[in-house]
């Protein structure tokens, strides 16, 4: 399962937006008036491609949180809500859909709620702050695995280190 669905991307772009971008055109009539049927999945497929490509990217920066409750997997709905990281991850889809075709979207706009919520390394946004620590949402912490040695459950705090070197002369 998603966290969002293509019809939520409605509220960062048009749906005649998304249409013109992903050339969906509605189906044909026969001539005994019918219209032919195509199926949903069909329709979305690339659209939900583009989500599935903005999450995968949103999750590399929230690697300390657990992802399955987030998110989501194939077979369970995500337990966290939060709106916010809803509007993040519609905002990049958003930004990939309007990258590949761009039909009158004011990218000035776009620019900007990316720079917000995403950002650059340069001038950091929103998940770049979550990801540092400076900014501690109340999500939860994945479980520890007691078969590794290291604690997985989390910590507020992201932190790195470069490996001791020995230098001989």
């Amino acid at each position: 399962m998603s966290l969002i669905k293509p019809k939520d991307l409605d509220t960062e772009l048009y749906e005649e937006v998304i249409d013109q971008i992903t050339r969906y055109q509605e189906p044909e009539e026969l001539e005994d008036d019918e219209p032919v049927e195509v199926p949903v999945e069909a329709i979305n497929q690339e659209v939900q491609n583009h989500i599935n490509d903005a999450e995968a990217f949103i999750k590399t920066f929230l690697f300390k949180y657990d992802l399955v409750k987030l998110f989501g997997n194939e077979d369970t709905e995500p337990t966290v809500k939060d709106d916010a990281l809803k509007k993040c991850v519609k905002v990049t889809a958003s930004w990939f859909l309007i990258r590949k075709a761009n039909p009158t979207v004011n990218m000035d706009k776009f620019h900007a709620d990316f720079m917000f919520w995403i950002g650059t390394e340069d001038e950091p946004g929103w998940i770049y702050g979550i990801r540092d620590g400076k900014l501690n949402p109340a999500w939860p912490y994945p479980v520890d695995n007691p078969e590794t040695p290291e604690d997985e459950s989390g910590s507020d705090v992201y932190w790195t280190s470069t490996t001791k070197r020995t230098n001989r002369f």
